[in-house]
């Protein structure tokens, strides 16, 4: 007669059991006697360290196919070290019940064998896998809010530190080392180096990686110069049960401003998906006149400037677009398998001269200022109030007071915002009650942070502002200087950005583009038109000019590609 099979199925909840191997061996002797006493041959099922709290059975294969097997009707007698090896989850256990009772399975365990199609063994299972999932999650809560507690009082939440950060008795603490190669990170990146860049940079000077890898990935540097919060001196951290956030402090490890210059440089080197270009706002060692102000009336791209390293070549402006386009197509070229980037076409044919091009626009925007009734009143008005730079000051104070206010009211929100989910946890109010008192504070903090960065802004802009009326209360000698050679290009560009608004380049042919400057006021042939030409002391009005100037710039060099 043909010996039954009982199977025998072993699971332990850790890898760190599996790997010592002695509860597992444990399972199978055990399960080895039983087979033994009842006369059967034995077949091993064995799952090595998986968890039994899921809510299915993802991770948990080989008990797959032992329930397949069952509903096959291959299997008639299961042997486990208890019920909760097969699950400590409730659902997943009902289901494997189910199964069992449908297919009338004989369970054996160390301390006998139980039929679950009779009521009273399915219902002392039922029992005893109950009390074995109460204990499962008052294990897990244990661990959670063991877990929180640390985390509240400034510890690691867990798993590897960050890089540049130790663990020294459960802190976050620096590494002397790795916060080294940090710092160079931010420090080459506002130098200009792109990421793909820092990367090379990184494998030159032999800088491993936390998994000992000498090649970083660009994944890891991207997250290290703008997502970890760590390096400036805190992280965050939410309870997956009740969603409560808590923000731990921790050893800063970057300066504040740099963090904000590098966060600002990535926004603008982002490619732009929704325009097609890419705006890579690299700090440059050279100073270019006009290219923040041109703009492709052929594709609406910004421009870029070169100047030859050797000078045996002409300096030059040209559109992004062009750029990008052939930077793209020498990458495809050299490796055809390499999708090519679907880039907005540009169908300029030649770059702009530059040195020509500074000398006529520069002229061309000096003469229409001198000539313009309406900027000689603005700078009369200016240079009448002898106060403009007081209030301009006294204005920034004022602002300086309010964003100092804003700040406070941020500080108490925040901690509002702690107080509310405190509340909630110990249950002083309802839930839905706290919830809709944080939402408005929500709402309330994000309006505060806004009018932060607003008024930040606003005292930049003011500072810049006196700067110009510093300038400006000095026009009758400064109109003279900016005709000589050795005016300054800092303070051409300045004045050009607060009186020009763009330059829209256009290619005509091959030969010629067409400059159209755009001013911010229309200063372009405007009049000065006394009310009464016999009684001039009745005033006068001015009539407003046109806002733009067009010139023509030829003999320029040909475009490459």
């Amino acid at each position: 007669m043909k010996k039954e099979i009982l199977h025998i199925y072993t699971r332990v909840s850790t890898g760190i059991q599996e790997e010592e191997g002695t509860s597992l061996d444990t399972q199978l002797e055990e399960g080895i006697k039983r087979s033994e006493k009842l006369g059967m041959k034995y077949q091993l099922w064995n799952e090595g360290g998986q968890s039994g709290s899921k809510d299915d059975l993802s991770n948990r294969p080989l008990l797959i196919s032992i329930l397949d097997e069952i509903s096959k009707g291959v299997i008639k007698h299961l042997y486990v070290w208890n019920t909760d090896r097969l699950s400590r989850n409730i659902n997943t256990w009902g289901m494997i019940r189910l199964k069992l009772i449908q297919f009338d399975i004989t369970l054996h365990t160390p301390t006998g064998k139980q039929q679950l199609s009779d009521p009273q063994t399915n219902l002392m299972v039922g029992i005893m896998s109950e009390f074995s999932q109460y204990d499962n999650q008052l294990r897990t809560e244990r661990f959670r809010l063991g877990k929180l507690s640390n985390i509240k009082k400034g510890k690691w939440k867990g798993g590897p530190p960050p890089y540049g950060y130790d663990l020294q008795e459960g802190y976050l603490v620096p590494n002397d080392l790795e916060e080294k190669w940090v710092n160079k990170m931010f420090e080459w990146y506002l130098q200009g180096l792109s990421i793909p860049k820092i990367k090379f940079k990184l494998l030159d000077k032999g800088v491993i990686t936390r998994r000992g890898r000498s090649l970083w990935s660009e994944a890891s540097i991207q997250n290290i110069l703008t997502k970890n919060t760590h390096y400036q001196g805190y992280w965050d951290f939410t309870d997956g049960k009740t969603d409560e956030k808590i923000r731990v402090d921790c050893p800063s490890i970057v300066d504040d401003d740099v963090i904000l210059n590098v966060k600002q440089l990535y926004e603008k080197r982002k490619f732009s998906s929704t325009s097609n270009k890419w705006s890579h706002g690299i700090s440059r060692k050279r100073e270019y006149l006009l290219n923040e102000l041109f703009e492709c009336a052929d594709c609406g791209s910004s421009f870029h400037g070169w100047k030859s390293a050797t000078k045996k070549q002409s300096s030059y402006y040209a559109c992004n677009t062009k750029r990008n386009q052939s930077r793209v197509g020498n990458l495809t070229h050299k490796n055809p398998t390499l999708k090519r980037v679907d880039l907005r076409k540009c169908n300029a044919k030649r770059n702009l001269n530059m040195i020509k091009t500074d000398e006529m626009v520069w002229k061309t925007v000096i003469d229409t200022i001198q000539n313009s009734n309406l900027f000689k009143e603005s700078i009369k008005q200016e240079m009448l109030d002898d106060n403009s730079i007081v209030r301009t000051k006294e204005d920034v104070k004022k602002i300086e007071r309010k964003l100092k206010q804003n700040e406070q009211l941020i500080q108490r929100i925040s901690e509002s915002i702690v107080n509310q989910e405190t509340d909630k946890l110990i249950g002083i109010r309802s839930k839905k009650e706290i919830d809709d008192v944080l939402e408005r504070l929500d709402v309330e903090l994000l309006k505060l942070k806004s009018n932060k960065m607003e008024m930040s802004k606003e005292i930049s802009s003011r500072h810049q502002n006196s700067k110009w009326i510093d300038w400006v209360n000095e026009w009758g000698v400064r109109i003279e200087e900016m005709n000589n050679s050795d005016f300054r290009i800092e303070d051409k560009k300045t004045f050009l950005k607060t009186i020009v608004d763009n330059i829209v380049v256009k290619s005509l042919d091959n030969v010629e583009h067409e400059l159209s400057i755009k001013f911010k006021l229309p200063y372009v042939d405007d009049e000065f038109i006394y009310k009464d030409n016999k009684d001039k002391s009745k005033g006068y009005i001015l009539k407003d000019g046109s806002y733009s100037k067009k010139l023509r710039i030829g003999l320029l060099k040909k475009t490459s590609g």
